[in-house]
């Protein structure tokens, strides 16, 4: 068999678990209590955002957020292809991973805690909360409400894992920001 008939095989066979993913969300999740929770969030939590945000420190913390965005949705796609966790309600059928977490619980929380805890301790000792709330409280609340279903993953992988990244992005971040700085 060729290569390209190899691949042709995979691809029948994902178009299936397609189509059955999209019977499946039209079947049990589009309007169910779940979906109107994750629809009811992500307004909420954009609209308590664009409330709370300073405009002085909304460039640096918009560039923070987006970074976490690609890094939490790549890292979620990741997660869900390796077959670690996955999510049995999601906003769209054609979007496997939850897009409520990574575009919204996940970025709008960072971003104003990099807003209010901007450096030093106060930036370490907020992450830490931060990262024992997402862990130990949002994630099995999340499991509970069947969002979310942790195959193979432990919430004390999550704990290290949000505070290293929040620190590489904020690093990331600042970088961005002095050199933009620097060139005017």
């Amino acid at each position: 068999m060729s290569i390209q008939q190899q691949y042709i095989e995979i691809y029948s066979k994902n178009q299936s678990s397609v189509q059955s993913h999209m019977n499946f969300w039209l079947e049990h999740v589009v309007f169910s209590w779940q979906w109107w929770i994750m629809v009811s969030t992500l307004i909420l939590l954009w609209t308590l955002f664009w409330k709370l945000k300073k405009t002085e420190v909304l460039p640096r913390i918009t560039i923070f957020g987006l970074l976490w965005i690609i890094v939490a949705s790549n890292l979620d796609g990741l997660g869900y292809e390796l077959g670690l966790w996955g999510y049995t309600y999601n906003l769209s059928p054609f979007l496997p991973k939850s897009y409520v977490f990574d575009y919204c619980l996940i970025p709008i929380t960072y971003m104003l805690l990099y807003q209010y805890f901007p450096r030093g301790k106060s930036f370490f000792y907020s992450n830490v909360v931060l990262a024992l709330g997402a862990s130990l409280i949002a994630e099995p609340v999340a499991e509970k409400l069947d969002l979310y279903i942790p195959f193979h993953w432990s919430v004390f992988i999550s704990i290290p894992l949000y505070i290293m990244i929040s620190y590489l992005l904020k690093f990331i971040t600042e970088r961005i920001c002095r050199s933009i700085s620097h060139e005017k």
